[in-house]
């Protein structure tokens, strides 16, 4: 649509090798404001909005002003420069640049009348990653399209997982913005990757986009003599694509080395909601806390957090004193009250299972604390234990710079319980504990809810289908104090004070609620979650790796891939329904 009746030029439409796309008629610009929208682009794409963006072009046609008028973000081409260019941002275009509708789809060149209309079949601008554009990984429309807060943790540095904001290409960049070239060529050392957060990879996003991100191969591999799986829901038929048998006959039909077992539920409307994974190989336990079920969508599809770290066997001759997280592990695997089983590890000798045989590795190098909720009423020691009293707890031990006085507390999750100011009230206390080097309190945050919009979900990968993944009533969601603490990703620098991972939503079911004067705790579920600290975070580890191809070659010689898969003992606790411990198998088999 336009506005004024002057012809300045086109928007040409392109093929992916940036080549004219004749199928696609072009898009005739004028003079002042012009309406890109689905409403006058022939492209069945509901990622495109009913007012996507806006050029503004001068008469004398020597550029055009691009405004994102609707939510997913725009990317502009010009020379060797990519630019990304947000909702509600703006950008100057020139004659010759090529514009993703969509990053890495629908695109189309901005051309001036007089300017070369076929130049985009003789030249090819690169990306900012060297490839050219419109070739070899294309991005999603998926990810964190809202989101622009950079991370980092007790240091104002670029962390893993940042996004970024990026502003008009004609200007310099100010504080808190960076390149996408930059992003793009983001790596975490090695070393150092037992000391972060990571995320796991989304299939349908490039390659650049994946740094630093997981699968569930680089998750459960090598030489794993005892397994323990904690999860909500498994998918068999994606988790054992190589089984023997059909997954019915393996439900009826129990391995006899397989224990089932199902955590105490005391409360009503209560689950085990943790998802964990304690992997004991011949050289240690690899230990993995993480936010996705075991189904395909999560560990494929979505955006989901996950730390792991190995930990060496302990020396019998010179024991090392338990530390925070040992007890924490020790005392959540109590809770779980699973019972004792004997096992021989080959090479290793007999031992009985149970939470006090995870005492045997030594944990002093770990780099985050454990913070667990467990159902019951907790009264006593036990109310600083759990839920958001232990994480007050922890947090009251810790000192942190004065930048952070007082910042707002974000909250990101898939699922809002029935609250109401009282708790939130109540968590934001706990939340906000710790001081600061002149030993003043950190002060009162404001808590920041992270949810998606309609919008948000209709442009997701799975479209409208992932709203299955935010399973909130309309009654919870809809409260009206709730209204003020609605927000988005956005932040115009870098910094965290401490970072939580945890399968624990927005609930008090989760977090647990106070009672009786604040002298009594309530939590009616399992999780499980590990507290960044940048006291933790920033120093320099071992490397101690379980799986390092050089250990596993000094460990086993002549241990194929294809001996991975065997050789397993698991221990799995599920939901509401049933839970498993599971002896040595011939081969991988998990049940739910």
């Amino acid at each position: 649509m336009s506005f004024c009746f002057s012809q300045i030029g086109y928007l040409v439409p392109l093929s992916k090798n940036l080549e004219e796309d004749t199928s696609i008629p072009k898009i005739t610009l004028s003079e002042g404001q012009n309406v890109i929208s689905r409403d006058n682009i022939p492209l069945p794409d509901k990622r495109l909005s009913r007012k996507h963006l806006t050029l503004t072009a001068s008469a004398d046609r020597s550029s055009a002003n691009l405004f994102v008028e609707g939510t997913n973000p725009v990317v502009v081409t010009f020379g060797n420069k990519r630019t990304k260019v947000c909702s509600q941002e703006s950008t100057t275009i020139s004659d010759g640049a090529i514009i993703e509708l969509i990053p890495g789809h629908h695109f189309f060149k901005y051309v001036t009348s007089g300017g070369d209309e076929n130049a985009s079949s003789r030249s090819t601008p690169e990306s900012s990653d060297g490839r050219e554009v419109g070739k070899g990984d294309e991005p999603s429309a998926k990810r964190s399209r809202q989101t622009k807060m950079q991370d980092g943790l007790g240091k104002k540095t670029l962390g893993e997982g940042s996004s970024v904001e990026v502003g008009n290409p004609g200007r310099s960049q100010t504080k808190g913005e960076i390149s996408e070239k930059a992003i793009g060529h983001f790596h975490v050392l090695n070393d150092m990757l037992p000391w972060t957060f990571r995320l796991l990879q989304v299939k349908e996003l490039p390659a650049w986009s994946n740094t630093s991100c997981v699968s569930i191969r680089d998750v459960i591999q090598g030489d794993i003599l005892l397994a323990v799986l904690s999860n909500y829901m498994v998918d068999l038929d994606w988790l054992l694509p190589d089984r023997q048998k059909p997954v019915d006959k393996l439900v009826k039909n129990k391995p006899a080395n397989w224990i089932l077992h199902k955590p105490p539920l005391p409360i009503s409307f209560g689950t085990h909601h943790s998802k964990a994974m304690l992997l004991v190989y011949p050289r240690g336990v690899r230990i993995i806390v993480h936010t996705a079920n075991l189904i395909y969508v999560d560990w494929n599809n979505k955006s989901q957090g996950l730390w792991m770290q190995d930990f060496p066997w302990k020396d019998p001759n010179f024991p090392s004193k338990a530390c925070g997280f040992e007890n924490d592990l020790i005392d959540y695997l109590c809770a779980l009250k699973w019972p004792e089983f004997s096992v021989i590890l080959p090479g290793l000798g007999n031992f009985k299972v149970n939470p006090t045989f995870f005492r045997k590795f030594d944990y002093s190098n770990a780099a985050v604390r454990l913070i667990a909720s467990v159902p019951g009423y907790h009264m006593g020691t036990n109310l600083k234990k759990w839920g958001h009293m232990k994480l007050r707890t922890v947090l009251q031990e810790c000192t942190f710079d004065k930048e952070f006085k007082s910042s707002p507390l974000a909250y990101q999750f898939s699922s809002l319980g029935s609250l109401d100011e009282k708790w939130l009230a109540e968590l934001a206390s706990s939340m906000s504990a710790g001081f600061t080097e002149d030993k003043t309190a950190l002060g009162l945050g404001e808590p920041c809810i992270i949810w998606p919009t309609v919008e948000d979900v209709r442009c997701s990968l799975e479209g409208y289908a992932a709203g299955n993944a935010i399973p909130s009533p309309l009654k919870n969601v809809e409260k009206g104090f709730l209204k003020k603490y609605w927000a988005k990703w956005k932040a115009s620098h870098t910094g965290r004070c401490w970072l939580l991972l945890t399968s624990s939503n927005l609930s008090k079911a989760a977090w647990g609620a106070l009672q009786k004067n604040n002298s009594q705790l309530m939590i009616r579920s399992y999780e499980l979650g590990v507290l960044f600290l940048p006291t933790s975070v920033g120093r320099c580890g071992s490397g101690f790796s379980c799986t390092s191809n050089r250990d596993l070659m000094e460990m086993s010689p002549g241990l194929g891939s294809g001996d991975i898969a065997r050789k397993m003992f698991m221990v799995k606790f599920g939901h509401d329904k049933y839970s498993c411990i599971l002896s040595k198998l011939p081969d991988i088999i998990l049940f739910e």
